[in-house]
């Protein structure tokens, strides 16, 4: 097809109404990405082939938008991106200072002794991720970047710990009471019910949709039954008999960037604990007080308020230990910074996709809702709440813009389908939990999310490794999900029934098809 079609074929199409040209650019990006193994060139295609289409073939248009509204977009979206920059950058700043003085090979000789081995460095990497429970960014970052060391001193694949990191993050922090992610959750909750004319705690409502949100549930329980167990199958299993039997921790020839722990050699420091423990905690404790003080409505300036006080505390700790020297120390600052930049750039390039796709440009989610129908069977409102959220996610990218769509259009089209319930029926506590649970199934599976880019980035693994082996888990966990969670409790099944049946049959899964790599080497190097 020819450029200067382009305007005729959609000459009566509005943004928001283009229809399957909508699915274009996200479907090309995700073929390009893992046709080319280049994640940054097929999200800029996908990007600018979706400008060509809003700008109706128009090159000047579209280059002037490409910029304009989806790489840059509106005030708050550049005010909300810029903290999150800033806040990756700065804790890039940190991890290079404690591992340029020697901390964090303090800290993994404390961590890694002689008997220790793949499964605790495993339970090791899920115990933080649960821990740091209040963001999925600030979860990614620290886990990732402070775990890359010990893991690959362990010999686990950079795709494993990448697995790690990604699938406790989002989970975590979609069901902790307290995070980044509650206001926003709680506000969609709250504008659907007040638009029904119900008067309702959303607060409380969504605490109770916690049990109807199984995938992120099952997922955790799955993570942490594959870190004890040190089973895999799949891609997965591979990518961890490869680390074990030649030490290779990247697949040969993957596009992992280098570990913030490759140092040149004659640099004299230090190595102490508290020089790595000291800025952790400053991170930990303003992320925590800031949150209890200013409330997540304020989630971005707390995690950049805190990043630059541990980012700083880094500096004072190696300064003042007399660690590094100043110059060194001022090294190591700059280097942890600018080893983020790459991994921020796709960040900025998924973000720009994911413009590109909103309600105002291409509607690529407002498609697939209309070409799924509305007029659905009540009892199947969860199960397919859950596959469509699943959907939308997997081609935009974005958790939060596919809860932004599907709760008002799903808790509106299931309470007319009952009948007016009560606001907390099963049905529509499922519909809820599905649209929250299936939106992170989604995300986990697309290689144009941001937080699938950011957990490659902190693991130090190759994008597309990562998708590649993280996505035969979380399809296994979706349709645990599906079989044992959504579609029963749709049809009157309880949800205390349905969880741990969905527990049981995960960790089944996992021992049935799983199998433990042939740990050789591993003992023998640790005592080295």
């Amino acid at each position: 097809m020819r450029l200067e079609t382009l305007p005729l074929l959609l000459a009566d199409a509005t943004p928001g109404s283009l229809g399957a040209w909508s699915l274009l650019p996200p479907l090309l990006a995700i073929l390009l990405a893992i046709v080319f193994r280049r994640v940054g060139w097929a999200l800029f295609t996908g990007v600018m082939s979706g400008s060509l289409i809003v700008a109706r073939g128009d090159f000047v248009e579209a280059g002037m938008a490409l910029f304009r509204d989806y790489l840059v977009g509106d005030s708050e979206t550049v005010y909300e991106h810029l903290l999150i920059l800033l806040f990756t950058t700065l804790l890039g700043t940190m991890i290079g200072v404690i591992t340029r003085n020697g901390a964090m090979q303090a800290v993994i000789g404390r961590l890694i002794r002689p008997g220790r081995d793949r499964r605790h460095g495993q339970k090791l990497t899920c115990g933080l991720g649960l821990a740091v429970f209040f963001d999925d960014y600030a979860n990614t970052v620290v886990v990732g970047t402070s775990m890359r060391p010990i893991t690959d001193r362990l010999r686990i694949s950079r795709e494993k710990l990448a697995f790690l990191v990604d699938a406790t993050a989002a989970p975590v922090a979609g069901l902790a009471l307290i995070s980044t992610w509650v206001g926003y959750e709680v506000s969609l909750i709250g504008d659907v019910y007040r638009e029904l004319g119900q008067d309702i705690d959303a607060y409380w409502l969504f605490v109770k949709t916690i049990p109807y949100r199984f995938y992120s549930i099952l997922l955790l329980v799955f993570v942490w039954s594959v870190a004890s167990s040190g089973r895999d199958f799949g891609p997965m299993a591979r990518a961890e008999q490869r680390a074990i039997s030649d030490g290779e921790v990247s697949r040969d020839g993957s596009a992992a960037p280098p570990a913030l722990d490759e140092l040149p050699d004659g640099i004299d420091r230090r190595g102490l604990v508290r020089n790595a423990l000291v800025p952790m905690l400053v991170l930990l404790g303003g992320l925590v007080g800031g949150l209890a003080w200013l409330g997540s409505d304020q989630a971005l300036e707390v995690m950049l308020g805190a990043s630059v006080l541990a980012s700083l505390a880094s500096v004072v700790m190696s300064r003042g230990t007399g660690a590094l020297s100043g110059r060194e120390t001022l090294v190591g600052w700059f280097r942890g910074g600018a080893s983020m930049f790459a991994a921020l750039w796709i960040l900025v390039l998924a973000w720009g996709l994911g413009a590109v796709c909103g309600q105002g440009a291409l509607g690529t989610a407002d498609y697939l809702v209309e070409v799924s129908g509305r007029r659905l069977p009540a009892e199947l409102m969860p199960a397919l709440s859950f596959v469509l959220a699943a959907a939308i996610a997997l081609s935009t990218g974005s958790s939060f813009s596919t809860m932004a769509l599907l709760i008002p259009i799903s808790l509106r089209v299931a309470w007319e389908l009952l009948g007016a319930p009560v606001p907390d029926d099963p049905v529509l506590l499922g519909t809820l939990g599905a649209v929250l649970a299936g939106a992170i199934f989604g995300d986990h599976c697309s290689p144009i999310s941001d937080t699938t880019v950011l957990s490659s980035a902190a693991a130090g693994c190759d994008h597309l490794d990562h998708v590649g082996t993280q996505a035969p888990y979380a399809f296994v966990v979706a349709v645990v999900s599906l079989v044992v969670g959504y579609l029963p409790i749709g049809w009157g099944v309880p949800v205390w029934v349905c969880l741990p049946v969905g527990v049981v049959a995960t960790v089944m899964v996992l021992k049935v098809l799983g199998r433990i790599p042939v740990e050789k080497g591993v003992v023998s190097q640790l005592e080295e």
